[in-house]
């Protein structure tokens, strides 16, 4: 499951989404179709069914959309956005150990 990290504040402007990591001080500014992504994990902690809950108003092919969606989810793990909880901590480097890990 991933869910957003603790040190992070998100809002939903105009079809995108603002992010504040606290604890960097940095903002991070989705564009419409990461911001998707993003309220996704908000709403249901995954991507499960995502692909074809975008591509099928827009008469697009989910397989299309799904490596998008896999590279936008590792970009906000790699920043530190998001947690993937199935993780175990140990297997995290040790500087992303600590309370709220990163």
């Amino acid at each position: 499951m991933l869910t957003i990290a603790p040190h992070v504040r998100h809002a939903a402007i105009d079809g995108r989404t603002a992010i504040l990591d606290v604890r960097a001080g940095r903002w991070v500014m989705l564009d419409p179709a990461a911001s998707l992504i993003w309220q996704a994990l908000a709403r249901r902690g995954g991507t499960d069914g995502l692909a074809e809950e975008i591509a099928a108003p827009r008469g697009a092919d989910p397989a299309a959309l799904a490596p998008a969606i896999d590279r936008t989810v590792a970009a906000l793990l790699a920043r530190g956005l998001l947690i993937d909880t199935t993780r175990s901590p140990a297997s995290r480097p040790w500087w992303r150990r600590t309370r709220g890990a990163r």
